[in-house]
């Protein structure tokens, strides 16, 4: 089966060119003023703002041949183009469609010239429209072309400043109090383990679970800690287990997973060490959107603890392995989360952001035809609050019960989609570079997300092996930001 190529195709005049659908952020309007540049002349129009920031124009038609670009059409719309963190305009008459291409469809063509350079290939569409595919390599690698930095370059810039870097942490519960720790120590997370009886006495370790072959110690978090443990505590069915540099393998026991937040360093506040038995195990205190606060674990400090590798030395008795960490690696990136949303699904846990308790207040619009339940203020940011049940059934099943939401970043904004709620974190059985074939495809935004990112997967180990919908939250939230654009520009059109 040959590749799907997903892209949006801009008119230049009488001339359609297809731009990779992931790269065209969105059409604009023409600048309402455009500002000289030094080397401006030829294809450079000038300078312009969007939001706050400077980019390029280009007059691509310029590029394609030496004809009098000002006998042609006038071009009124930008189109904004981000290809590998290289950001320009691109003068347009308009947007005609958003399409998707098979690879083997494609014509190559020969010849000499920028021309060609730039538009290489071409689609025959119902047997006489020709769409001809813009090289965005070739366009930001010509000397006469001016790009600017995006964003996105910019900020992993800033992230060398150690107080600005960004922690995803896992919120969870342990016997009435609410602990956090960051997501990339975590191995996996276990729903309800089969535990055996631990073969030690004491109530450091619960038990014994085990996970691929080897034995994982279960201890008791508060223990660890050294704090006091209630006397009403209820048994705990949740396993959070982690890898120390060495490779040996301990688990937390746990009662609920609460959800998964993003803290700059400096939002993380110290932890007073006055009473605490086990000060160093604490790496501080996280803020929560409702007050509340959570307890920040030092992973590297409890995993290098003699007391607590001591457990499992004692069942890990066989050399662990020595590639521990790129083991833990490759495990964190199978790592996915369960959810319901009107059905079960299972997406890669890296594509989601946060995990949020559906907010109480919000800005409600409930748009049937966009799905769109409202706008939520995030830290000063508005959400886009989606219904993602139906959005993918085509309309709202009945009961039906939205309690979380999965934050997702798509090419310009964040979009928070609405499901029922989340079930448990846990891992493919296989890599990820072997999910099945089309389930990350570019986004289309006409036909039904349903039938473009669904696909079956198996998930869980051993006799908890099951098959599940894998759905590519990512290429949902571009498609929303897709529609939206296209959905402006015929409005701006008509």
């Amino acid at each position: 089966m040959s590749e799907a190529l997903a892209f949006g195709i801009v008119k230049l005049g009488a001339l359609e060119v297809a731009i990779d659908a992931q790269a065209l952020e969105q059409v604009i309007n023409w600048p309402a003023r455009l500002q000289p540049h030094p080397l401006q002349g030829g294809a450079l129009l000038g300078m312009f703002s969007l939001r706050g920031k400077a980019l390029p124009l280009i007059e691509l038609r310029s590029l394609l041949g030496e004809h009098d670009v000002a006998q042609h059409d006038p071009l009124e719309m930008v189109a904004i183009v981000n290809h590998q963190g290289r950001r320009l305009g691109i003068a347009v008459s308009g947007v005609s469609d958003v399409m998707k291409v098979e690879a083997r469809n494609l014509c190559r063509l020969g010849g000499e010239g920028t021309a060609v350079a730039l538009l290489p290939e071409l689609v025959l569409v119902e047997n006489e429209r020709m769409i001809y595919r813009l090289d965005l390599d070739a366009l930001c690698g010509s000397p006469q072309v001016l790009t600017a930095q995006s964003r996105e370059v910019a900020d992993t810039m800033q992230v060398q400043d150690p107080s600005r870097e960004l922690h995803h942490l896992l919120l969870f519960e342990c016997e009435g109090k609410r602990y956090a720790v960051d997501a990339k120590a975590i191995t996996e997370l276990v729903d309800r383990p089969d535990m055996l009886p631990s073969k030690l006495g004491g109530d450091f370790c619960l038990g014994v679970v085990n996970r691929r072959g080897v034995d994982v110690p279960a201890l008791s978090l508060n223990r660890i800690l050294g704090i006091e443990c209630p006397a009403t505590a209820q048994p705990q069915n949740q396993l959070l287990v982690l890898t120390s540099r060495e490779g040996y393998r301990i688990g937390l026991v746990y009662d609920r997973m609460i959800s998964i937040v993003r803290k700059r360093a400096h939002e993380i506040l110290p932890l007073p060490r006055y009473g605490l038995r086990e000060p160093g195990l604490f790496a501080g205190v996280v803020g929560l959107e409702n007050g509340e606060q959570a307890l920040l674990l030092d992973y590297r400090e409890l995993l290098e603890r003699k007391e607590t590798l001591s457990f499992a030395r004692i069942y890990q008795t066989s050399a662990p392995n020595q590639d521990a960490l790129g083991s833990r690696l490759a495990q964190m990136n199978q790592t996915c989360l369960v959810f319901q949303a009107s059905q079960p699904f299972v997406v890669p846990l890296d594509q989601v952001l946060e995990i949020l308790d559906m907010p109480e207040h919000y800005v409600r619009f409930a748009q049937q035809q966009s799905h769109l339940l409202g706008s939520y203020n995030l830290r000063g940011e508005q959400i886009p609050l989606v219904c993602l049940s139906s959005l993918i059934e085509g309309t709202t099943p009945p009961g039906n019960t939205l309690e979380r939401v999965l934050l997702v970043k798509g090419e310009l904004h964040s979009f928070g989609l609405v499901v029922n709620r989340t079930d448990s974190i846990e891992t493919f059985t296989h890599p990820a570079s072997e999910h099945p074939e089309g389930w990350e495809h570019s986004v289309r935004v006409k036909g039904s997300v349903n039938d473009r990112m669904r696909s079956l997967v198996s998930i869980g180990k051993g006799d908890q092996v099951r098959w599940m919908t894998l759905i590519n939250l990512s290429n949902i939230v571009r498609g929303l930001e897709m529609a939206g654009t296209e959905a402006q520009t015929r409005r701006l059109a008509g």
